[in-house]
């Protein structure tokens, strides 16, 4: 019973951070890690999850003890790079980084070297130190765009993702939420399918993959775009 109610946590909060509902996402997990405290499915996805919802010191005491409880790994240096990059800590992402690109694993299987791409970039970005600085700058007017989303202010958020794009390009929440925002609110298709086929080369999820679905869709069916059934603009979790 207790292997079955592990399990449906455990689905149920990942199900919740796909939908970016962050805190309904911890709840699942805190519910998992009172029978499991020290798993790695509890330490990571709490990590991860604490993360998206920038409780970084948190985030990083829950990344920190998988990694001393299971050695390093592609997926635990990973991690702690996402982390340090979210804390703005140039030379800690990059070494992290470096690290996680040296691992076998990111060299083997689809799932690992998919996201080549994305700790590529960010390994460049760190080590410019003007180049970081613009990412930086970049995620403050990715959150700009975030608040005038929600406050639906369209043309306003477009425009402040394109900006959190050009000064990081391996931004990839801000491409998605631009793709699903020039398909939805700005009628052109074509449009959304160029950034959301950026998006996706950064983070192949199925999130991203069925927004840039929708889009090649709506391109080929020659229709104005319109709101679409099932596509979705991402919060501000890291990858």
């Amino acid at each position: 019973m207790l292997r079955i109610l592990s399990s449906l946590y455990e689905r149920l909060g990942l199900n919740a951070y796909v939908e970016g509902d962050f805190a309904k996402a911890e709840s699942w997990f805190r519910r998992l890690e009172a029978a499991e405290p020290d798993s790695i499915r509890v330490l990571r996805n709490l990590g991860v999850i604490l993360m998206a919802k920038g409780e970084l010191e948190e985030a990083k005491a829950y990344l920190a003890k998988e990694e001393a409880l299971f050695g390093p790994s592609f997926h635990r240096h990973a991690g702690l790079a996402d982390l340090a990059w979210a804390a703005g800590e140039r030379e800690e992402a990059g070494r992290r980084y470096a690290a996680a690109l040296a691992e076998p694993e990111a060299r083997k299987g689809r799932r690992h070297s998919a996201s080549r791409p994305l700790l590529e970039a960010r390994l460049g970005i760190c080590g410019d130190p003007a180049a970081f600085s613009r990412a930086r700058e970049g995620l403050s007017v990715f959150h700009l765009g975030e608040a005038a989303r929600e406050a639906g202010a369209f043309a306003e958020a477009y425009e402040h993702f394109l900006r959190a794009v050009d000064l990081d390009p391996s931004n990839w929440l801000a491409l998605n939420n631009a793709g699903t925002m020039a398909l939805n609110q700005l009628a052109q298709p074509k449009q959304a399918v160029a950034l959301l086929e950026r998006a996706f080369a950064f983070s192949p999820s199925s999130q991203v993959g069925r927004n840039l679905q929708i889009a090649r869709e709506a391109l080929e069916e020659g229709k104005d775009a319109r709101p679409r059934k099932g596509l979705k603009s991402t919060k501000g979790s890291s990858r």
